[in-house]
């Protein structure tokens, strides 16, 4: 296959070509590498209480209720775990893998029912290639499946708002809309309903938007059935102070969960988040406006939908690079038009025709780039080992520096290869030919990424050796402890224990509870009550338990446990008789 010329193979079976490539980027290499921080850990933790109980209706954390995410992404990871006869990052990805396919193919489909064939496989695919869709479509979050109901819901409605009003649709979308809500929470019916009203409102359809309300009954019947069951558990003072506290207090508070950032945080991020396509965007849009696109009412559709997300999102206090997940098939679906226009030689010359040269500085300037990157990789890979003599690692570090550097050369080679590539289709003006290598060497990029530099990086990630570990050390026992330091505090003046968010990962892989402990007298507490256990102090508050006993504390320590960025020095009760037996050096993680 010819993938310069775009063959009309290509654009007959494009559904079936981005099925494949989305399996190739999204399925094929999910489970080489462990759950990560942030999230992964914290929401497996969660699913493996559901996968073991049986309990479907409340997720459950630490054996206490916890509903910072609906329970869509904790039932999607039971369900696979359960069909692969057990749970692993591989089973627990999946879902969220075709998730993304199947937004990819209905983002196809409607850049097909727009415009044309063709638009639509452009628009697939530059949803397909976004980096930071690969990269989420490769993770464990729930972000992909509200991204794919929003999307759906968003785009059936309008199916049955439109030329031909079928009442169906209309009722389908806000079903999709109900199942948003069980993947993220209200906003899954919120921020959709406010797009569909405001492109509504734009088209003066009054009558339509006074239907929306009785159509959000439907979502809220899909929805509140799992909000009153686990309002039976926990009581409902406590949901209703849930659902508050994680949909509309972050609008507010960042300090919350320590996500706040400036207004201006996802205009910073959309240049990188969306590329290879993001720098070609701001052309797309203005091509819109000179030939007077936006005044079709789909254009239209896409233009809220990106934009309420964008607009509301930049708002909030608390903000996060895949919080915008769901404005992605909004911004394929425009720039779709303008990549389909800009290489197409029958177009001639006319008014409405893309000029061409935004596209020959990007691939210039972008085969450039990939040259010096392929360069410069080449040249660190030939002084690697001095490079990494001269630096003080630790032995996760080494082990990372001893894996990394097959990967980076392959990196470099894709790289280097891959700028000579783009460039000799720009030295031919071949614009097609152009933006199709482009979208090709990303393809290849992010193979290499995916399946040999994350993995690689594996060490100074993974939570599972240090818990294997800590699972040898307490033997029969259920729980073990951590003292960690306090974090910020929030506006209503509650100070947040920065350690609630790092039990996930050796809760996930020990099987143990991880209790919290806040000072030196809680820590003896605990070990009066679980004597064989042991606690993990952060470093951060080692000389707070140490502080007048240091002697005495150093000898109840056994070694330091690194994980990441993080070193715990772990500690036995003094009164253990078998603690001089069990003694071992202090070092760092193995």
């Amino acid at each position: 296959m010819n993938l310069s010329t775009l063959p009309d193979k290509a654009i007959r079976y494009r559904t079936l070509l981005l099925v494949l490539l989305g399996a190739l980027l999204y399925i094929a290499f999910i489970g080489l590498r462990d759950l990560w921080y942030p999230d992964e850990l914290d929401i497996a933790e969660v699913a493996l209480a559901m996968f073991l109980s049986g309990d479907w209706v409340s997720p459950r954390r630490m054996g206490v209720i916890w509903v910072d995410y609906p329970p869509m992404i904790y039932w999607v990871g039971t369900v696979f775990s359960h069909l692969f006869d057990g749970m692993s990052a591989f089973s627990l990805r999946l879902p969220n893998a075709l998730a993304a396919i199947g937004t990819v193919v209905i983002t196809c489909a409607v850049g097909t029912r727009w415009y044309d064939a063709r638009t639509g496989l452009w628009a697939g695919f530059a949803l397909l290639t976004f980096l930071s869709f690969v990269y989420e479509a490769n993770s464990y979050r729930p972000d992909v499946l509200f991204t794919l109901m929003i999307t759906s819901g968003i785009i059936a409605y309008a199916c049955g708002a439109g030329e031909r009003p079928r009442l169906s649709l209309r009722i389908s979308g806000f079903a999709f809309l109900g199942l948003a809500m069980l993947a993220k929470g209200p906003l899954g019916l919120l921020l959709p309903g406010l797009i569909l009203t405001l492109w509504l409102g734009a088209r003066h359809e009054w009558r339509r938007i006074l239907e929306l309300a009785p159509l959000s009954r439907i979502a809220l019947a899909i929805y509140l059935p799992w909000v009153a069951a686990t309002a039976g558990a926990m009581g409902w003072d406590n949901i209703l102070y849930e659902l508050y506290a994680q949909n509309f207090a972050r609008f507010q508070e960042g300090a919350l969960r320590g996500h706040a950032q400036p207004f201006y945080y996802y205009f910073k991020n959309f240049w990188l988040d969306f590329a290879p396509w993001s720098w070609l965007v701001p052309p797309a849009i203005w091509w819109i406006v000179r030939t007077d696109r936006w005044r079709d009412p789909q254009v239209q559709l896409a233009l809220w939908w990106f934009g309420t997300f964008f607009v509301f999102l930049s708002l909030a206090a608390t903000k996060r690079q895949l919080y915008l997940l769901p404005a992605y098939p909004a911004i394929a679906l425009l720039l779709a038009p303008w990549l389909a226009s800009v290489g197409r030689p029958e177009t001639g010359s006319s008014a409405d025709t893309p000029r061409t040269r935004p596209v020959r500085i990007y691939s210039f300037i972008l085969a450039i780039v990939f040259s010096a990157l392929g360069i410069a990789l080449i040249g660190v890979i030939a002084r690697f080992t001095s490079i990494v003599a001269g630096q003080d690692l630790n032995q996760q570090e080494l082990e990372v520096a001893q894996g990394i550097r097959i990967p980076l050369a392959v990196m470099a080679t894709v790289l280097l290869a891959s700028g000579v590539w783009i460039i000799l289709a720009w030295k031919r003006s071949d614009t097609r030919a152009t933006l199709v290598r482009i979208g090709a060497a990303h393809v290849v990029l992010y193979v290499v990424i995916l399946a040999l530099v994350l993995p690689a990086l594996g060490p100074t990630k993974t939570y599972a050796t240090q818990s294997e570990w800590i699972r040898e050390q307490i033997g029969s026992e259920t729980n073990f402890g951590m003292v960690y330091p306090f974090g910020s505090k929030t506006a209503s003046g509650k100070i947040m224990n920065a350690g609630v968010a790092k039990r996930g990962g050796f809760a996930y892989h020990t099987g143990a509870m991880v209790d919290l402990l806040a000072d030196r007298a809680a820590v003896e507490n605990y070990f009066r009550e679980h004597p064989t256990s042991i606690v993990l102090i952060h470093e951060g508050s080692v000389d707070m338990i140490f502080s007048g006993e240091e002697s005495a504390w150093r000898a109840r320590v056994i070694r330091e446990l690194r994980t990441g960025s993080h070193v715990y020095v772990v500690v036995r009760a003094s009164q253990n008789p078998d603690a001089s037996n069990r003694q071992e050096s202090v070092q760092e993680n193995q």
